[in-house]
């Protein structure tokens, strides 16, 4: 009788310290998963979705607006990028000291050139757009319609 009750004892620690052994395996090898997870998450609101990781500083701005009215502009600088498969571009104006230091242009094919040119677009301020803060401005910027694009000769 005393060696059925052993021989039992002695099933039962195995199988609790495989079960043991498999959970604290489970956990030191999913921590990383799971910090993971906690790190990332899909943000789903206004039926975009994107993927948020908190560890990068992203620009969080609710400055995306159109003004009441829209202000005439004549702006030159430097083409810093093409959206839209080049319909629209980023400006970043030569002057510095102006609180609209790049500007976001709609282009409606007014302009067909690589980045790097030199233009003055004269158009009209509409509002403000945080469509590229995270990228190529860093910021949010002023959103201009272009009436007429020069092409500047350097």
């Amino acid at each position: 009788m005393l060696n059925k009750s052993l021989k039992a004892s002695s099933r039962i620690f195995f199988w609790s310290s495989a079960i043991a052994i498999v959970v604290i395996s489970v956990f030191l090898i999913a921590k990383p998963t799971r910090e993971l997870l906690a790190t990332t998450y899909i943000d789903n609101s206004c039926d975009k979705s994107k993927i948020i990781y908190p560890k990068r500083d992203f620009i969080d701005c609710d400055c995306e607006k159109r003004f009441k009215q829209e202000y005439p502009v004549v702006w030159s600088g430097r083409v810093i990028s093409t959206f839209v498969s080049g319909e629209d571009f980023g400006i970043e104006r030569f002057s510095k000291n102006t609180k609209y230091k790049q500007f976001y242009v709609d282009g409606q094919n007014k302009y067909t050139g690589e980045p790097g040119a030199n233009v003055r677009v004269v158009g009209r301020l509409i509002g403000m757009t945080c469509a590229y803060a995270d990228t190529v401005f860093g910021e949010c910027v002023g959103e201009v319609v272009a009436d007429q694009v020069i092409v500047l000769n350097d």
